[in-house]
């Protein structure tokens, strides 16, 4: 059955469901995968609560349930398969500019398998190379900076920064975006772990 969806998205549905590490960002929605079983009996929600578009970050070990539930109800799917190092770089750069552009239209709902490490990552990129040009604040690495009654242990965040560096140098030969110089690179990565150690501390 297709389900018609409102005119902007009202975050507030979707926070009222019991989706695992669900909270919003950027005027959009993080959280687990919505094609997972678990997550099949709230799309209705989903729908309703005005998601335009579904980022998938999964590279490759998903079924293709989540892009066809997307066109049986009208959302947008946009797969950016992303992960610490063995996603080329050359798969994810061209896709850069409208990761950026579906972010910052908002109204989406942005998910790795347990919206966490992907998912932080896929954020973290979006600040740092385009998000912090717009003084936003930087995201809140939820799945590496866990607050402390959340029951989770954080992971590492050198994998997010693997990512980070390796594709700042690609950038570097291949201007597909406009990026910061290397002293702005260094001082945003600072800001980036910061902030979240902050808000984990509070």
């Amino acid at each position: 059955m297709r389900i018609i969806y409102a005119r902007s998205m009202d975050a507030r549905l979707l926070l009222n469901t019991c989706i695992e590490n669900i909270d919003t960002v950027y005027g959009g929605v993080r959280g687990t995968t919505l094609s997972s079983r678990h997550n099949l009996r709230h799309w209705q929600t989903v729908v309703q609560s005005g998601v335009k578009t579904v980022v998938e970050l999964r590279d490759g070990d998903h079924s293709d349930r989540l892009c066809s539930l997307c066109k049986q109800n009208s959302i947008q799917y946009f797969a950016f398969p992303l992960d610490s190092h063995t996603v080329p770089n050359e798969v994810i750069a061209p896709k850069l500019q409208q990761l950026f552009e579906i972010i910052d239209s908002g109204d989406f709902y942005i998910a790795c398998a347990m919206g966490l490490h992907r998912t932080d990552m896929a954020l973290s990129i979006y600040w740092m190379f385009h998000g912090a040009d717009r003084n936003l604040q930087p995201p809140y690495l939820k799945g590496h900076f866990p607050m402390p009654d959340s029951g989770r242990k954080g992971v590492d965040p050198a994998k997010i920064f693997r990512r980070l560096n390796s594709l700042y140098e690609y950038l570097t030969e291949n201007r597909l975006i406009d990026i910061p110089d290397k002293a702005t690179f260094a001082l945003r990565r600072k800001e980036l772990i910061e902030y979240s150690k902050t808000k984990a501390s509070i």
